[in-house]
């Protein structure tokens, strides 16, 4: 088999591939529709949509995701991903926590599963995190500014490391995993971009069986032309 057949073929598969999860991101933009995360319930993490509000309680990260781009063998570029758990805590909530002992939980409590790819993203849920422990351990007494979250809901990676990460944190942090909802919340918010995307995809995908089709069309026209003498 040529090697230009094959590349053609992996142009049509990886242009259908960007198509399909593009679509799904264009359906969330056109929908209007946005989740507000500060009102939301566990039941309104079932389904993928636009998200946006302000993440005032991240517990912490459990894991990272590093993805590698290779050249010819050689890493040329990094990529990281961070996993945090997050509890869904207004800040009024969280103030009177710390001056009420008698207060009771909120009636849409859950957590939730955030995922970081931005380095401004991961610098400020990292800060979130860190000051609350800061705050728990007394060095200060000021909480942590709130993380301004855009994203939407998405499904979490189905890797048996992964899940085994994310038990242990569930564990040693106190939580039994119930309360976990089901989608995470990942800071890829679809848009414009979304569509231009989508055209792409499809111009990779068509472009690649042209080219795979035209040849083949060709071969048997030369073939069928019978001269005689």
């Amino acid at each position: 088999m040529k090697k230009s057949f094959i590349y053609k073929l992996m142009a049509v598969v990886l242009g259908i591939a960007i198509v399909v999860l593009g679509m799904k991101d264009v359906k969330m933009y056109l929908s209007g529709k946005v989740l507000d995360l500060n009102t939301a319930t566990k039941d309104d993490f079932k389904k993928e949509c636009i998200v946006e509000g302000d993440i005032n309680y991240v517990v912490g990260s459990f894991a990272v995701y590093e993805e590698k781009e290779k050249t010819l063998g050689i890493t040329t570029s990094k990529r990281e991903t961070n996993y945090y758990i997050v509890e869904n805590l207004s800040m009024d909530y969280l103030k009177d926590l710390f001056t009420d002992e008698d207060v009771a939980e909120p009636d849409n409590y859950f957590t939730y599963v955030v995922s970081a790819g931005s380095d401004d993203m991961k610098a400020a849920l990292d800060a979130n995190a860190n000051g609350w422990i800061k705050y728990f351990d007394g060095k200060t007494d000021k909480m942590p500014e709130p993380v301004h979250f855009e994203g939407k809901l998405w499904s979490e990676p189905t890797e048996k490391k992964y899940a085994n990460y994310k038990k242990q944190a569930l564990d040693e942090w106190g939580f039994d995993g119930s309360e976990l909802a089901d989608l995470k919340a990942m800071d890829s918010r679809p848009g414009k971009s979304s569509i231009l995307v989508v055209v792409l995809g499809a111009v990779l995908a068509l472009g690649g069986l042209a080219f795979l089709i035209v040849p083949l069309i060709l071969g048997r026209t030369k073939k069928s032309d019978v001269e005689y003498y």
